[in-house]
């Protein structure tokens, strides 16, 4: 799956089928530093929809409000 780029961050999502003819989907968040690419693996929980696209929009949804956050207050880290 292709990088998302937002806000100087890149939103990584990763789907898979589930076993029950659904979608799980979540992203990783990254962002290029001084100090070379910081990773926020498993930024987002897994969301799990009928199709592909629609478990990687609630995930992105998700990525997007975690970057928000982290630019609103940048002493906030994600755990």
């Amino acid at each position: 799956m292709d990088k998302i780029h937002y806000k100087g961050w890149e939103i990584v999502p990763t789907a898979l089928p589930t076993t029950d003819r659904k979608w799980t989907a979540s992203c990783d968040i990254e962002r290029a530093g001084a100090n070379g690419v910081e990773v926020f693996e498993g930024a987002t929980m897994q969301f799990v929809r009928d199709t592909e696209d629609e478990a990687i929009a609630a995930a992105c949804d998700e990525a997007i409000r975690q970057i928000d956050n982290i630019i609103a207050n940048p002493l906030v880290r994600l755990a």
